[in-house]
Formats: C-alpha cells, sequence, structure tokens
C-alpha cells in the first residue's frame, strides 16, 4: 500500500496553528498507524493551516518552514515517507523559486490549497509556475483550503465547513482550471484532486451535458471537449472512503488509471476500512493494484 493523502507536521507548524494537535505530528507515530493497517509507504501532503499568520511569516516563508521540517522527518524514516512541497498560491516567481528548492532537496512534487485568499488557481498570474511544474514532470496536490473556503465570508461551523465547504471549493477549484483550459495549454501537468475532488464525480454528467447545451447556444466558449473528457486526464484520492459505491462511481468519472487511494491520516483514522473498500470492489486485482500503489507510483516516477 502506498498512501497518496497522508499528513505529518512538524512541531513548530503544530505549536502555531489553530486546530491541529500532537497527534499530527511524531514521525515514530505515524509510522506505528501505517504497520497497523499494512501500509508499506506514504506520501505527505500540507492541510494548510493559519501557521504563518500566527507565525507573522508570510506565506512563502512559512512555507519554507514546513518544507525543511517535512524534508527532516521524511529523511528519517527508513525510506517509507516521500513528501510534497508546500506552496501557497503567491507570487509566481516566488512560488517557482521555492518550488525548485524543495526539488532539490527532495521533494517529489507540490501541495497547495485549493485557494489563496479566495483567488483560485485559474488566476492568469500562476500560470508561469504550472509551466515549470510541467516541465519539472512533478505532480501538484490539490488540497481544500481549511482558511477561506467556499462561503467562508458568510458561514463557518465545525462540522458543515469541513465536510461540504472544503467538498465544494475542491469541485469549485478543478472546474476553474477546466473552464480556463489549462490542462488544454499544458497537456502534460498532472494535477492530483483530494477527496474524489469533492462533489464532482456526482455532478459529472450534469456538468457535460449543461456545457454541451450552453455551447450549443453560444453561451460558453468551445473548449475543446466536454468537461467528461478532460476529468479523465486529472487523478483524484480517496481520502479514507471506505464505501463502494464511491470507489465505484469515482472508477466510472475518472478511470481506475487515475484514482489512488489515500487515507486522509491522522483527519482519519480508519485506515483498514479503506482499504478493504479497494480490495472488495468487482475489478480485476490489477486494477485494485493500480489504485492501491502502482498509480502513485508511476505519477511519480514518470518525469
Amino acid at each position: 500500500m502506498f498512501d497518496a493523502h497522508f499528513h505529518l507536521l512538524p512541531e513548530d507548524v503544530i505549536k502555531n496553528a489553530s486546530f491541529y494537535n500532537d497527534s499530527w505530528g511524531g514521525v515514530n507515530g505515524h509510522l506505528r498507524a501505517m504497520d497497523e493497517a499494512g501500509v508499506s509507504r506514504a506520501l505527505i501532503s500540507y492541510p494548510t493551516t493559519d501557521f504563518h499568520v500566527r507565525s507573522e511569516l508570510t506565506e512563502i516563508a512559512a512555507a519554507s518552514v514546513y518544507n525543511l521540517g517535512v524534508k527532516y522527518m521524511a529523511e528519517n524514516s527508513g525510506g517509507r515517507l516521500s513528501w510534497l512541497a508546500a506552496v501557497p498560491l503567491a507570487d509566481s516567481g516566488k512560488m517557482i523559486a521555492l518550488g525548485e528548492e524543495a526539488i532539490s532537496q527532495g521533494a517529489s512534487g507540490f501541495t497547495m490549497p485549493t485557494n489563496g485568499g479566495g483567488v483560485y488557481p485559474d488566476d492568469a498570474r500562476f500560470l508561469e509556475f504550472f509551466e515549470k511544474a510541467e516541465a519539472l514532470g512533478k505532480p501538484i496536490f490539490f488540497h481544500p483550503t481549511t482558511l477561506t473556503p467556499f462561503g467562508f465570508e458568510k458561514f463557518r461551523h465545525p462540522l458543515i465547513t469541513p465536510v461540504f465547504q472544503y467538498a465544494f471549493d475542491t469541485s469549485l477549484c478543478l472546474a476553474r482550471i477546466i473552464d480556463c483550459g489549462l490542462l488544454n495549454k499544458l497537456p502534460r501537468l498532472k494535477l492530483v484532486f483530494a477527496s474524489f475532488a469533492g462533489v464532482m464525480p456526482f455532478l459529472a454528467g450534469r456538468y457535460d451535458r449543461t456545457y454541451k447545451m450552453l455551447l450549443g447556444r453560444g453561451i460558453v466558449k468551445d473548449m475543446g471537449e466536454g468537461p467528461k473528457e478532460v476529468l479523465k486526464k486529472i487523478y483524484i484520492d480517496t481520502s479514507g472512503a471506505a464505501d463502494e459505491r464511491m470507489l465505484d462511481l469515482a472508477i466510472n468519472v475518472f478511470g481506475a488509471e487515475r484514482v489512488l487511494w489515500g487515507s486522509d491520516f491522522p483527519a482519519n483514522r480508519e485506515i483498514r476500512a479503506s482499504i478493504d473498500a479497494v480490495k472488495a470492489l468487482s475489478i480485476d486485482n490489477a486494477a485494485k493494484e493500480k489504485i492501491m500503489y502502482g498509480n502513485l507510483e508511476t505519477l511519480l516516477l514518470c518525469n
């Protein structure tokens, strides 16, 4: 098993961020949880925090602190942990410098929020960074922002926000990327969206039908291909889902080669149940192995 959605925070981040506690840190504790679930490797990503605000640092400076901390923990994991460099949606030049520094230090790719202060990745100011990521052949993992999710200005709730607003924000991020034609401009760009890309699997059919209807009436621009075709070009992770019906839907929408098993540990601690759900699917063993580890290995190794 190769976990595509795994969180591990450096001590400095935990001490200076809201919500997160010691259970989000400590290499040994995380490795024990992996052992108990039968997981051999994991890829660390950043869940987004307010560390930069509470530490009075710029987002770029805070990301550098996080990256150095995670790099050290991965290096002390006996080769079992890989890491994605946190890159906030900021000045594209600074994003590139931060990303290149992290790749030189061993990062396997990048992790960024679905929006930064209400600004989404489809904004033209970030194109240069995406061009660099494509040239490097490194994946970008989009994790729902915990700071400014969809509708945050009007509503926050300890349960509704992380369940619904995070999911909607992830879907909106992907929809905007599709609409701006980023994957047409950069066809080799590797994008991964957490948690099934939010509600996208449920709305993919409506998205595609509505696009074709509006295109026929000249209301929207021609994207060259429908949303359902573009969705086959991105990757999603399962984020601890233990429902076989959700997994079946994801395979139908994105394709088995684009689904990555992920635990979302330590937010989700029922790792074994999410593994058993993949194993119970009515697909051949080769497809299950791709979902459980093969797809992620290919994603990280193929430049």
